[in-house]
């Protein structure tokens, strides 16, 4: 009954009934793919990985080391990016590609351990309401940025690890594509 009102409620009183979907998964794992696809069939706001466009502008990012000032600066606007997302959007949908929490575990990863900092502003998330983890089963892509394909496995078990610890409903999808959308769609379907 709400999604009939919804349109009509104001910005920040309909953000509060936005359904978030976040997709994530190691590097190289088709996290952005699925999300652009899912944000495309649910016809509502996608949310970018802002540590993807921050690393991209990042002056020098090969030569020089990773300070945790800076991932928590991507935790934070991840969770900017997000909720504006949820303001904008009138079909109670959003994707997200990525999290605070994937940014929390990219942290530990560089510096060996967790921050204080970015772990809580992944707890200051507003709680997803499914997580999908991308499988690790496709090819690793370099590409200009990427890294980890070495360890993309270990990430992924740590990122399973993770999502369980919420308790928010997850699906890991593995396959092409196409397949990896279907299987979403329709646990979407069946977790509402």
């Amino acid at each position: 009954m709400i999604d009939l009102f919804l349109p009509l409620l104001p910005a920040d009183w309909r953000a509060k009934f936005v359904r978030r979907i976040i997709v994530t998964g190691a590097e190289s794992t088709g996290t952005t793919t699925l999300a652009l696809a899912l944000a495309e069939a649910l016809n509502c706001p996608y949310v970018p990985e802002y540590g993807r466009e921050y690393t991209e502008k990042r002056a020098s990012f090969e030569t020089t080391p990773w300070r945790s000032e800076e991932l928590v600066e991507i935790a934070r606007v991840q969770n900017e990016l997000e909720n504006e997302a949820a303001l904008r959007s009138t079909n109670r949908w959003i994707v997200a590609d990525t999290d605070a929490m994937t940014t929390a575990l990219w942290h530990e990863r560089y510096f060996g351990h967790r921050s204080d900092e970015v772990d809580a502003i992944a707890r200051a998330q507003v709680r997803p309401n499914v997580y999908i983890l991308t499988g690790d089963d496709i090819p690793f892509e370099a590409d200009r940025i990427r890294e980890g394909g070495k360890a993309r496995h270990a990430l992924q078990d740590k990122l399973r690890a993770e999502i369980v610890k919420t308790n928010v409903p997850y699906l890991e999808v593995t396959g092409t594509p196409d397949a990896r959308l279907t299987r979403v769609l329709e646990f979407l379907k069946h977790s509402n």
